[in-house]
């Protein structure tokens, strides 16, 4: 039964809602998603008290959220608040008037549930089985090592941008003096965390800060993937932004192409809390997470009684995807395994790896999405929809892979040129490959009727396909003769289908 929840993170900068309609176990998907920089940590001082502004900014913002709730079928809220509640001295009085003034009972998460949540997102959506998980955020940042996808260890340290910002950045743009001042108190925060030197692997990161620095890069290469989630910085580009944002005032950050304004003056502190973690523990790249802790919470109610994490994170969201767009299992399925077959009979000549196998069985599984739009040009509707989809677990050139395959299943001759940015050397080559076997298990399925039940390929001069059918397949044998010229111009022989 489709059920929807809401899931509203109050932070120490930023407060956001999510809402996600969801068939417990089954598929989900994101119906709404709200933010607002209420800035809840602006202006503690030495008594650890929420002021009196940002409280009453961050209640008029969660009296909308609720309302927006009320209006919009939500069944669950779930409103959970971090760093900045958890810490203030005050913290009963704010949530009382929370409660009183905007009707919502907010559960003040600790800093383990704050980390857990985070790397529960994180896992669920990245393909990440051993690495770390940095999470920064306003008030606060956790990291978390991860091994098999379970956490061995995690810290939470009461760093963030806001709260780093508003101690140590004094003058605009920073004095060297400042930045000193700053990088060796967050090189302190680590200094009992002997595990995080040269812990190296894979890391996953989550917040604001991180996103930004994402969006930033994307920006200034002409990313062709418009989205966050999966997009890989090296180290040396993390600290060249850090160089970029240090010798720049707020308002000249301002004019960053992808740098939100409201996040100009937070980036310098956030970037410095990145810079030393992956300085100290030596990770050569951080691969961005857009899911994090409200994702988390999710989770937890998706898998209801289950352990809240997916076994298989790619095959779960691309048969999340397909299911949205009511895909046709049967046909589907007959496709892929005639795909891969092929590609199993003529790996002697392409001699591609299992990640290109399982790449060409998932577009096949999303091959015809792009029917739910229209039939006419669905090759091309069904490659936007997946380049515009959450593709969890993939990274930015995968998707563009998958994209690519979907778009030319059916006809077209095959062009990477709008993804060469983010594809490696090769990619056309494999790319044209995997498309004309797509292509012709797509025309040997022609009626979605199963007849062509098994090939059998014969590698010579002239590779010859051999359909073992349950019935006649006469139509399926003729159109995929006529669809073969990819496969002629891409493995450079010809072929022949009987």
């Amino acid at each position: 039964m489709q059920q929807r929840i809401a899931i509203i993170d109050l932070g120490s900068n930023t407060t956001r809602m999510i809402v996600v309609g969801y068939t417990p176990l089954q598929t989900y998907k994101l119906i709404d998603e709200v933010r607002e920089a209420v800035r809840l940590a602006h202006g503690i001082g030495p008594d650890g008290k929420l002021q009196d502004i940002p409280m009453n900014r961050a209640i008029k913002t969660m009296r909308l959220f609720h309302q927006m709730c009320r209006g919009s079928g939500v069944d669950t809220i779930v409103p959970v608040a971090t760093s900045a509640v958890r810490e203030a001295t005050n913290r009963e009085e704010f949530l009382d008037r929370v409660e009183a003034e905007a009707g919502l009972r907010f559960r003040v998460l600790t800093a383990t549930e704050e980390a857990y949540y985070g790397y529960l997102g994180a896992i669920n959506t990245l393909n990440v089985r051993n690495g770390s998980v940095i999470d920064i955020g306003g008030g606060s940042t956790q990291v978390t090592v991860v091994r098999q996808r379970a956490v061995e260890a995690s810290i939470s340290r009461p760093i963030g941008a806001v709260r780093l910002t508003d101690r140590y950045v004094k003058s605009d743009p920073i004095s060297a003096k400042d930045i000193k001042t700053l990088e060796k108190a967050i090189a302190t925060q680590f200094d009992d965390v002997p595990w995080l030197v040269g812990q190296g692997g894979e890391l996953a990161g989550i917040g604001g800060t991180i996103r930004a620095l994402a969006e930033i890069d994307q920006k200034l290469r002409n990313h062709p993937i418009d989205r966050v989630h999966g997009h890989a910085l090296s180290s040396e580009r993390v600290y060249e932004l850090y160089e970029l944002f240090r010798g720049l005032s707020v308002k000249q950050r301002e004019n960053i192409p992808g740098l939100s304004k409201d996040r100009a003056d937070l980036i310098l502190a956030g970037s410095a809390i990145l810079t030393e973690v992956m300085r100290r523990g030596k990770y050569k790249r951080i691969l961005i997470s857009g899911q994090g802790l409200r994702e988390g919470i999710f989770f937890e109610h998706f898998m209801l009684q289950h352990k809240p994490l997916i076994p298989d994170i790619r095959a779960f969201s691309v048969q999340n995807l397909a299911r949205l767009y009511n895909y046709e299992v049967t046909h589907s399925f007959k496709v892929r395994e005639l795909a891969v077959s092929m590609f199993d009979q003529l790996f002697p000549l392409h001699g591609f790896d299992a990640i290109a196998r399982e790449l060409l069985g998932h577009a096949a599984i999303l091959h015809d999405i792009g029917n739910a739009v229209n039939y006419y040009d669905h090759h091309k509707h069904g490659a936007y929809l997946l380049v515009n989809s959450p593709m969890q677990g993939f990274d930015h050139r995968e998707v563009a892979i998958l994209a690519l395959l979907v778009r030319y299943h059916r006809k077209g001759d095959v062009s990477v040129d709008h993804y060469a940015a983010v594809l490696n050397p090769g990619d056309d080559v494999l790319v044209a490959k995997l498309s004309a076997m797509l292509r012709l298990a797509e025309f040997l399925e022609r009626r979605k009727n199963q007849v062509v039940q098994n090939i059998h390929v014969e590698i010579g001069k002239t590779v010859r396909m051999v359909t073992q059918a349950a019935g006649d397949n006469t139509v399926e044998v003729w159109d995929a003769n006529r669809a073969a010229g990819l496969f002629r111009k891409a493995f450079g022989c010809d072929i022949e289908i009987v």
